[in-house]
């Protein structure tokens, strides 16, 4: 027996290695739970990726390929399939359409031999803002299809109808045909208008200027507005409903008191617009027109960018399988198969985040880029500093804005893998680096064909539908580009040369070839062609230069 208060040692020494083990059980359970807690609310308030992750290949030859001045082409490695390159018709089409030249200011858009092959027409649904004064371009206020009482009169916008027609002749049935809206119909709209009404207080939080019970009637606008250009002959593969949804798109008070605005537009939150997306799936999912390949399109965000930024919000909300949203959205992410987003305000940097984001969280879905412009404000045009030197503005015609412009396509096209590329406005008045092709309201003769032109038929006239991006280096550090095969075997490579030094990179051609070059002295020529072989291929300088054989 032990008397009492003493404790054998060896029992002490069992009691504290219990009690060890009891605080190490209860420690570890603590952080387990801890765990567990953190991973619930990271579900239940975050966002979670769609579970398929697709990856592409690398090429070894092509990566290894440094300071060669060899070109390397390997068809092995492939990326995406090209829906081919485009512009908008915003706002020149509803004159341009009355012109008696309107069939060859298109010919130098969408012909392939007489212009530079554009083989995508974006068509603006206008909203009905014909008269508003508050907006300060006239030609910016559109007609619209739709009616107050519902009813609809498709012999509206009938000029902009006739830029399209003539775009047809010179494309082909093929011609992809997308339509896009920036507001809603005013009929449908929260003030009448296509634009938000102003905000007193800066600080104000920005507000949809469409109520959620017109969703549905807005969706039947587009299905409506769709199926009259199909049973017109059209071919309509995409309808994009709303326009970086991101902004406040609304009018702003003048000192005088009086409201202006620049352009239609309507703002949507995030849920705002996951909302909206559920009405128009609904509307043209498993209907006559999707049979026709007629979809819905997704999101066109104002800029590409990643991890904490609007676009990623918008994707997430839209996208994300967290239970946070995967109620809501889940015929969202069955429905669309591709995201649309705009080059604006992106640096390849931000673009590669972008790319990064979207490859770890959403890879099932292909991205195309349908909208850009060299803005005067955007310090990643490339050009930036000589937009700033030009004090009363410029329209940036020379080569320098070209091969800048060309340099965002290469880079959109082998960055994000991007399936289709789409200019801003394809013709545009006055004093602005956003057209193509500048235009004389008071001369219709008038035609000025900008550098931009010529270096988008770079791409846009040698790489096709369907063609198949394959690996790529130009084996020169400072020239960037891209190599396409296209469905009749021909390989077009696009080379890039935005640098004051002339270069020249090796490659095989397999057949006879032909170069084409834009330059400070070429408009998109044809300055060499030959035989099969390895051949010499002249980069000059501030240039881009497409090397086309089968």
């Amino acid at each position: 027996m032990c008397a009492a208060g003493y404790m054998p040692p060896f029992l002490e020494v069992q009691l504290v290695s219990d009690n060890k083990t009891k605080k190490r059980t209860i420690s570890i359970l603590i952080v387990f739970l801890l765990m567990i807690a953190g991973i619930g609310a990271y579900i239940m308030f975050g966002i979670v990726g769609v579970d398929e992750k697709r990856t592409y290949a690398e090429s070894d030859v092509a990566l290894s390929n440094v300071n060669t001045g060899k070109t390397v082409i390997d068809d092995t490695v492939t990326y995406q399939q090209m829906n081919g390159f485009g512009a908008s018709a915003c706002w020149w089409a509803q004159d341009v359409g009355q012109w008696d030249n309107c069939s060859e200011i298109l010919s130098y858009l969408y012909d392939r031999e007489k212009g530079i092959g554009l083989n995508i027409y974006r068509y603006n649904l206008g909203a009905g803002s014909k008269g508003d004064k508050r907006i300060l371009t006239e030609n910016r206020s559109t007609q619209c299809f739709l009616n107050k009482d519902g009813s609809y009169d498709f012999s509206r916008d009938a000029a902009a109808q006739k830029a399209l027609e003539f775009a047809k002749k010179s494309a082909g049935d093929h011609l992809r045909v997308t339509l896009f809206c920036n507001s809603a119909p005013v009929s449908l709209t929260k003030n009448g208008a296509g634009y938000g009404e102003p905000y007193k207080d800066e600080n104000e939080p920005w507000v949809s200027n469409l109520e959620e019970e017109n969703y549905d009637k807005f969706a039947d606008f587009c299905y409506k507005s769709a199926d009259y250009f199909i049973g017109k002959g059209y071919r309509v593969t995409d309808v994009s409903p709303m326009n970086e949804p991101q902004f406040s798109w609304a009018a702003w008070y003048n000192k005088d008191g009086s409201v202006s605005v620049n352009q239609e537009g309507c703002h949507y939150s995030k849920t705002e617009a996951a909302a909206l997306y559920n009405a128009m799936i609904d509307r043209f999912s498993g209907s006559a027109l999707e049979g026709k390949g007629c979809k819905i399109s997704m999101f066109e965000s104002s800029s590409a960018e990643g991890e904490g930024s609007a676009c990623a919000a918008y994707l997430d909300c839209l996208l994300g399988k967290g239970p946070k949203y995967v109620f809501k959205n889940k015929k969202i992410r069955e429905y669309f198969d591709t995201v649309s987003l705009h080059s604006y305000w992106t640096s390849a940097q931000t673009k590669q985040q972008a790319a990064e984001y979207i490859a770890d969280k959403y890879s099932k879905y292909d991205v195309v880029c349908t909208e850009y412009c060299q803005m005067t404000d955007d310090e990643n045009t490339g050009v930036h500093q000589l937009i700033s030197a030009e004090k009363n503005g410029t329209n940036g015609m020379t080569i320098d804005y070209g091969v800048a412009m060309a340099k965002v396509i290469a880079d959109d096209l082998t960055i994000f893998n991007a399936k289709e590329w789409d200019w801003w406005t394809a013709c545009s008045y006055g004093v602005y680096t956003d057209g193509l092709i500048y235009l004389n309201p008071d001369n219709h003769k008038d035609i000025r064909l900008s550098k931009r032109f010529w270096c988008m038929g770079n791409f846009s006239k040698f790489i096709r539908e369907g063609a198949t991006r394959v690996a790529f280096s130009s084996g020169i550090d400072t020239v960037c580009g891209c190599a396409f095969v296209n469905l009749d075997n021909s390989t077009a490579v696009v080379y890039v040369n935005d640098t004051d030094k002339d270069e020249t990179s090796t490659v095989e051609c397999l057949g006879d070839y032909s170069v084409y070059t834009t330059s400070s002295k070429y408009d998109l020529e044809k300055t060499a062609s030959g035989k099969a072989g390895d051949v010499k291929i002249s980069l000059p300088a501030k240039s881009v230069v497409t090397v086309i054989f089968k």
